[in-house]
């Protein structure tokens, strides 16, 4: 046994060899032995392995620090993303949102459009019909009024058709105006327009007065229906302003106001006129009563008599124009007013209204004159 400290030659042979045969290498290539020390290489491969312990610990954890913070991006990212693309889709939504109430809107126009057209044109029909029957009633067939187809009452019967196709288009670009919700400026142009067509019918109608003021009294140149609400050539303002209040809503207490005074000055301004013409009508019957017993008389003096209560007679009969044309100058300052007491977008509807009134009488017109008989 060796003594300690002392390796046996068995020790040494079990410890040295493998190592000095293990650690031959490159035998034959360099010419040489190369020889490393056990104790050496085991230091160098610890501290190697050490080494590569700590490096891949240290990539370790900068790889999940990157790996972290690219989460982390990544979620930001996303995020954004996330919330663009919310924007995006909130966006897209509203827009077709807006776009679905146009198609609304458009279909709503057009579905108005055509109501429009189609009542323009069973009006223009009812029209027709109406003219025709009126003008075979004015032709003489019932022996009144045979002096009305003169060539100025035949001129102003014309001149009121195609007036009143005209004001039938005025009144198709309002109705169409209103459906369309038309902005208050261009809407104006509209209504001052339909306006300024009703002062036209009034100089026609001026007109036809001093050439045949009984044509014009007599209402030979509308429908029957039209002739049974007739007042001195024309309507009532007060009828009219009435079917206004009821119809053109809603009113400030302010409107209301002024229609009604409106009304109430616009009947008694009709009274003082019927009570006119009624007078005229008495004075007129008595001048010629006088005639009449002034025919009975002697021959010379009773043809005297006779022509100058006729001349008298004729000068009374002439004021019948001055009562129509105070009479149209009533409804033309009615229209002015209630054009001022209104708004624009109620005036338009007004003005509708009474298109549409006097579009049911013809219409109702035309149903009694077409009526079956039996």
């Amino acid at each position: 046994m060796a003594p300690p400290g002392m390796a046996s030659a068995a020790d040494d042979g079990r410890f040295c060899l493998p190592w000095a045969a293990a650690h031959f290498e490159n035998w034959g290539d360099s010419g040489g032995i190369v020889v490393t020390s056990p104790l050496t290489e085991t230091t160098c491969t610890d501290a190697d392995d050490a080494s590569g312990d700590r490096q891949p610990a240290q990539m370790g954890g900068g790889a999940i620090t990157q790996s972290v913070a690219a989460y982390m991006d990544s979620c930001a990212a996303s995020k954004e993303g996330s919330c663009r693309d919310q924007k995006v889709q909130r966006r897209l939504a509203q827009n077709r949102e807006a776009a679905r109430k146009s198609r609304m809107r458009k279909k709503a126009y057009i579905v108005e459009l055509e109501s429009s057209r189609a009542k323009l044109a069973q009006l223009e029909q009812e029209l027709q019909r109406a003219r025709q029957q009126g003008m075979f009633i004015a032709s003489g067939r019932t022996g009144d009024h045979g002096g009305s187809t003169g060539g100025a009452s035949a001129a102003f019967d014309l001149e009121y058709a195609r007036w009143l196709d005209e004001h039938q288009r005025h009144m198709t670009d309002l109705r169409v105006a209103l459906g369309a919700q038309l902005g208050d400026d261009d809407l104006r142009v509209l209504v001052d327009g339909a306006m300024l067509h009703y002062e036209q019918l009034f100089r026609l109608k001026g007109a036809a007065t001093r050439a045949d003021v009984f044509h014009v009294l007599s209402g030979m140149w509308v429908s029957p229906a039209e002739r049974f609400f007739m007042w001195l050539g024309g309507f009532r303002s007060s009828e009219l302003l009435a079917v206004l209040a009821r119809q053109v809503e809603p009113l400030t207490e302010q409107q209301l106001v002024g229609l009604c005074s409106l009304r109430q000055s616009s009947q008694q301004a009709e009274d003082a006129l019927s009570q006119g013409i009624e007078a005229l009508q008495q004075a007129l019957a008595d001048t010629l009563a006088a005639a009449g017993a002034s025919a009975a008389g002697a021959a010379a003096d009773g043809v005297t008599n006779y022509m100058g209560q006729m001349a008298v007679a004729m000068g009374k009969l002439a004021t019948v124009e001055n009562f129509l044309r105070q009479a149209d100058l009533l409804r033309q300052q009615t229209l002015q007013q209630m054009r001022r007491i209104l708004t624009t977008r109620q005036a338009a509807r007004a003005l509708l209204v009474v298109s549409d009134y006097f579009s049911r009488l013809r219409a109702l017109s035309s149903l009694w004159l077409t009526r079956p008989r039996d």
